[in-house]
């Protein structure tokens, strides 16, 4: 805990620094949707079959999934909003699956230059973990199967950091990349890893 706390307050101090800025208020709204890739790993952990043996499990490979964001602006360097994605990675001889559902609250640091606007942000919320696993090969599509399905709650910081181009006054490229991390009870089927997301942003600014 006292790690997550040491990282809260390093992570925040900008937003500090910033908060000093006079001249809040509401300044405008954007949202958008985005798609995104990455590359995960859980640590080992072991499923049991219908006769109690042990099978050790770990998922490991390429996630994907969509999402999407909607922020209001409280000046020309802070805005605030709230965000919502899922995301799949499907690993495994046998095509077992790890969904993730999340969303939360947004808090987004900007330093606009020309058309650039790069940016750090943080989002807090929770989520859930549904994983399926399949712990015998089907061997045809009638075939009535062994699987095992559990879901796990999430408690989340998702640090993010990216840019956006502006391509006009209301309509911008938004790229960015960040990392899940599950912060109370962490269960070893958890997957971690980056995802880099891609979409566009649209805007309506005072």
């Amino acid at each position: 805990m006292q790690k997550i706390l040491h990282f809260i307050f390093i992570y925040s101090f900008p937003f500090l620094v910033f908060s000093q800025e006079k001249n809040w208020g509401y300044k405008g709204y954007s949202g958008g949707m985005f798609i995104h890739f990455g590359y995960v790993q859980s640590k080992h952990f072991p499923v049991f079959d219908l006769q109690g043996n042990e099978i050790e499990q770990q998922i490991k490979g390429l996630t994907f999934g969509l999402g999407g964001k909607m922020s209001i602006y409280l000046n020309r360097h802070f805005r605030v909003g709230g965000e919502g994605y899922f995301t799949t990675c499907t690993y495994g001889s046998y095509k077992n699956s790890c969904r993730i559902g999340w969303g939360g609250a947004t808090f987004d640091l900007l330093y606009p230059v020309k058309r650039w606007v790069p940016f750090i942000g943080i989002t807090v919320g929770g989520g859930s973990a549904t994983n399926l696993i399949f712990i015998e090969k089907p061997l045809n599509n009638n075939e009535a199967l062994s699987v095992i399905y559990f879901k796990k709650p999430l408690y989340i910081l998702n640090p993010a950091i990216g840019v956006e181009f502006l391509t006009s006054s209301r309509i911008s490229l938004l790229f960015k990349m960040d990392y899940l991390l599950n912060i109370y009870n962490t269960h070893p089927s958890y997957p971690q890893g980056v995802r880099f997301y891609l979409g566009v942003h649209f805007s309506s600014k005072k």
